[in-house]
């Protein structure tokens, strides 16, 4: 039960996605609040009205959440997980690979909090510099596809990518993100690919803002943005904005994640650049060998 991954959301052209924390539902009240595992102490679940976080290994997950007596209902990426658990004596029972006992604590821990990556002010760097970047850029964007496209090598996907996070947390923090007036498109775009594969929640909320402001001034256009605002929504089981995730539903057949307004997704799409969503699953129908991309419905 403790390898979940996932993550948050932001804002979108347009105004704020982020709405008025519902109240806490019935089923949900004597969970609601921090828990701490007994087992291994840096384990923690974080129950809310509309979700649910976990930091398990130091890594933070997040979860839409449905409650019901007994159990929560966790939902990311299109997928549903039941978390059953028992009540007793102050005591918190999760039930999941292996049973897990929980104490509940009054504070939740600082990493339980969702906050970019901090970035560096943008500076000048000298044209070697800026040179010898674009190359590792390229060699890295060399290495991110090849053990995705190679099947002999996806047991080095995981390896690659903790690599290219570490690498660009790093440099982010000293030299601020890889736009694209001091890099160029292709750097900017290698990068935004390496956040896209790290999972990392800060390194993804901090890469948003600065890839947005070189969509809306024409310097990028609007697929990486679209790609990763999408995915910091399914991430924590919130509905997408411009189709760009595609999932399974319950039979197995691939499908586009719940979107937040089926009829305005063109509008969406067309607003930042981006392509329609139908010539978009055409290629996707074409790469997966002709199947159908449905539509996932809200209750999938």
């Amino acid at each position: 039960m403790r390898t979940f991954v996932a993550v948050l959301f932001l804002t979108a052209f347009g105004p704020t996605l982020a709405a008025e924390e519902p109240a806490m539902p019935e089923a949900g009240k004597p969970l609601q609040g921090c828990w701490q595992s007994e087992q291994h102490e840096t384990y923690y679940i974080l129950f809310e009205p509309a979700r649910v976080r976990i930091l398990a290994e130091g890594r933070l997950s997040v979860f839409g959440v449905k409650y019901e007596p007994g159990k929560a209902v966790l939902k990311n990426s299109g997928q549903k997980v039941d978390l059953p658990y028992e009540l007793k004596d102050g005591k918190l029972k999760v039930k999941g690979e292996t049973e897990e006992v929980f104490k509940k604590i009054e504070k939740a821990p600082e990493a339980l909090e969702l906050k970019p990556w901090s970035l560096a002010e943008p500076k000048p760097l000298s044209l070697a510099r800026v040179k010898a970047l674009q190359e590792d850029f390229a060699e890295r964007e060399k290495e991110d596809q090849a053990v995705r496209t190679d099947p002999k090598r996806a047991g080095e996907m995981q390896k690659v990518d903790g690599e290219n996070t570490a690498y660009l947390k790093k440099l982010v923090s000293e030299s601020g993100w890889i736009d694209v007036d001091r890099f160029g498109a292709a750097a900017s775009n290698t990068a935004f690919l390496l956040v896209q594969h790290s999972g990392d929640l800060p390194l993804m909320l901090a890469a948003l803002p600065p890839i947005e402001k070189d969509v809306k001034a024409g310097k990028l256009d609007g697929q990486p943005y679209a790609l990763l605002y999408d995915r910091l929504q399914v991430y924590q089981g919130r509905k997408q904005r411009f189709g760009t995730q595609i999932g399974q539903d319950k039979d197995g057949a691939p499908a586009v994640l719940p979107l937040e307004d089926r009829a305005k997704v063109e509008q969406f799409r067309k607003e930042i650049g981006l392509f329609p969503l139908t010539q978009y699953l055409a290629t996707f129908r074409q790469m997966s060998g002709g199947k159908e991309v449905k539509f996932m419905a809200d209750e999938d």
